[in-house]
């Protein structure tokens, strides 16, 4: 039986969409994983709308800028009690559960849970390159009188409030979790920045990491999704 001229056709293009697809998303996780610069800051919406959660890459494994700290982020709630007194509960770790369970089991979705609460945390303190080089020329040139469009500071602004929302909303979705069948009102969130072991002091038994860690405001508990 011969194929039909439409089915021809579609045999014969299939290898150019095919292409075309490979094509568009190799450029759009180049442009992910480029150095920030005006093309990757001008697209940086599209790029990151299809990158994420699937496809977003970082160069956080090499030099010259590797992960060199451990954060862990730790929830706590007030909850109402019988009298309807407000309890501060005990701190607690949501973030080495998930790292067990992701060296427990590799595929699956524990690693993208994990990376999301400081992913969020991240974006919350996120340091913008351009307004980074900017500051860093104006100190060398000393002239403090010198100031950014009030758009590009506002628009970093919303960035870290959308993230510290996220972080916020990677909260909630554990209150279920560790607080089932009590009566949340609100959470707060702290998160540890651990520094790694020197490689320098690798011998050194009695060594200290450096430690430090941020501490959010209390906010009204809202229902969602629980975690898993």
């Amino acid at each position: 039986m011969k194929a039909g001229k439409w089915q021809n056709g579609i045999l014969a293009g299939l290898p150019l969409l095919l292409s075309a697809l490979m094509v568009w998303h190799f450029s759009i996780v180049l442009l992910h994983v480029l150095p920030f610069n005006p093309l990757t800051n001008k697209y940086r919406n599209v790029v990151e709308a299809y990158v994420n959660p699937f496809f977003t890459q970082n160069w956080h494994l090499f030099a010259p800028d590797p992960v060199s700290h451990t954060k862990t982020i730790y929830i706590q709630a007030r909850v109402k009690g019988p009298d309807g007194k407000l309890v501060e509960s005990d701190w607690v770790d949501i973030t080495t559960p998930l790292i067990t369970a992701n060296w427990e089991e590799r595929l699956s979705p524990v690693n993208r849970v994990m990376r999301f609460g400081v992913g969020a945390f991240s974006q919350a303190f996120h340091q913008d390159d351009v307004i980074n080089m900017f500051e860093e020329k104006k100190k060398q040139a000393n002239k403090q009188d010198l100031k950014l469009p009030k758009e590009d500071i506002e628009l970093l602004d919303e960035y870290r409030k959308q993230g510290v929302a996220l972080l916020y909303r990677y909260g909630f979705s554990y209150v279920p979790k560790y607080f089932a069948g009590r009566d949340v009102e609100s959470i707060r969130l702290r998160v540890t920045i651990k520094a790694s072991k020197p490689f320098s002091q690798r011998h050194n038994q009695n060594y200290q990491n450096e430690q430090q860690y941020v501490e959010f405001d209390w906010k009204e508990y809202e229902p969602v999704v629980p975690a898993i």
